[in-house]
């Protein structure tokens, strides 16, 4: 049996769910926990699922372990079809999710495949590559969040590929030295040519002065492409009902995200928000309805 949080009458969120969240994604576990009653476990389900097979590429020792481990997630999700269980308390919790709301297989399908391309140490060669792996990174997760709350998939494809691309890059900036010591990173090789830089030299230590300013440059013009996806998906967002907010809800921490960066210090140092900014943040978005 799993421990359950309960409150009041509302839908339980296993402990184990919550606490896989708020690990790898606390972003998308504060926003589920903004959401109503009946879409909050969906919500977590799927901020607890993004958790585990992100986690993935950075614990295995070599590409073989965690691709064993991703297939696992196929298995689970076929087997959960046909009506059985796995007994981990994140996949199962995601098969509900997925029952009881109708939730687009392949999209959480692409999530699983994505995660394998991490293992591969590969980097993005152009924004087009980038695009397709933000997309099924983040894209289909916030895509998945909107079909929980009731959103038809045509209707907010758009604007969760905008969402996805502000958020996935803001993310992956905090995360560059360890997406840099994994083999991979989110920085396109067609930028960093431009910038006059070979991936190679990321990896060298120490980096040179002249490496690093490179990389802030190309940073910095990443940096306002996403802040402009982000702009576009508020505008989006703003003519939908309230009621699928709570999906769009970690949007609230791309600005942050990038204020706390300093990319002097972008391939050595990650950034860590406090957690409480990160639930003032998000709730005061959830309360003015402004991402």
């Amino acid at each position: 049996m799993f421990r359950k949080e309960t409150s009041r009458g509302k839908p339980d969120v296993p402990v184990e769910v919550r606490d896989a969240a708020m690990r790898g994604e606390p972003d998308r576990y504060i926003a589920a926990t903004l959401a109503s009653p009946e879409a909050r476990p969906a919500l977590a389900a799927l901020a607890a699922f993004a958790a585990e097979v992100s986690h993935i590429p950075a614990v295995v020792s070599e590409a073989p372990l965690g691709a064993i481990r991703l297939q696992w997630w196929h298995d689970a999700l076929a087997e959960g079809r046909e009506g059985r269980l796995s007994g981990h308390p994140v996949a199962d919790a995601l098969i509900a999710a997925i029952d009881a709301h109708g939730l687009p297989r392949d999209l959480i399908e692409a999530v699983i495949e994505a995660r394998e391309l991490d293992l591969s140490g590969a980097m993005p060669e152009d924004d087009d590559e980038l695009d397709a792996y933000l997309q099924a990174t983040q894209g289909n997760i916030f895509l998945l969040g909107l079909c929980a709350l009731g959103a038809e998939r045509e209707e907010v494809a758009e604007l969760a590929a905008l969402a996805g691309r502000a958020y996935g890059i803001a993310r992956g900036f905090c995360r560059l030295p360890v997406l840099l010591h994994n083999g991979g990173m989110i920085l396109p090789a067609g930028r960093l040519k431009a910038a006059g830089i070979e991936p190679v030299q990321l990896v060298s230590q120490p980096i040179p002065p002249d490496v690093v300013d490179a990389v802030r440059r190309v940073a910095d013009a990443m940096a306002k492409d996403a802040l402009e996806a982000l702009s576009r998906a508020r505008a989006q967002a703003r003519r939908l009902d309230r009621r699928y907010r709570p999906a769009l809800l970690p949007l609230a921490m791309v600005e942050p995200y990038f204020q706390a960066q300093s990319f002097q210090r972008i391939l050595v140092e990650t950034v860590e928000i406090a957690p409480l900014r990160r639930v003032m943040r998000i709730g005061l978005a959830h309360l003015t309805g402004r991402l």
